[in-house]
């Protein structure tokens, strides 16, 4: 007759332990995959905003300048953060707006995953009024 120690789960423990963890890699996963997209947004939305800053100047300013502006900022700032960033920056067919919009992809945690990223800004351009 066998007798079973009352004191002996059977490997009980580490098999939730096991679960424990990876539902917490998981998470914590999650939430730099998170953070990763925020500051990726923040840095499209700052680049657009630099671009709009550098073009909508009167006499000096111009949608390239614009475009050139923002692309200066995310290649000083952005590094791998903000990956394939392509710059948009039009003006109104009026003339008097120009709109600055930057995308690209955000750096990703997991292998494969694409998350992507668009930002725009918009001002009115300067303009000497009589």
């Amino acid at each position: 007759m066998t007798t079973i120690d009352s004191g002996e789960r059977g490997g009980a423990t580490s098999v939730q332990m096991a679960l424990l963890w990876l539902a917490m890699l998981t998470f914590i996963l999650a939430v730099v995959q998170a953070a990763l997209l925020y500051l990726a947004g923040q840095l499209a939305l700052t680049a657009a905003e630099d671009g709009l800053r550098s073009g909508r100047y009167y006499g000096v300013g111009s949608a390239e300048q614009a475009r050139r502006g923002a692309e200066d900022f995310i290649a000083r700032t952005a590094g791998t953060t903000l990956g394939a960033p392509a710059v948009e920056a039009v003006i109104s067919d009026e003339g008097g707006t120009l709109q600055v919009t930057v995308s690209g992809t955000a750096l990703a945690v997991v292998p494969g995953l694409e998350l992507h990223v668009a930002k725009q800004a918009t001002g009115a351009i300067e303009r000497v009024t009589p």
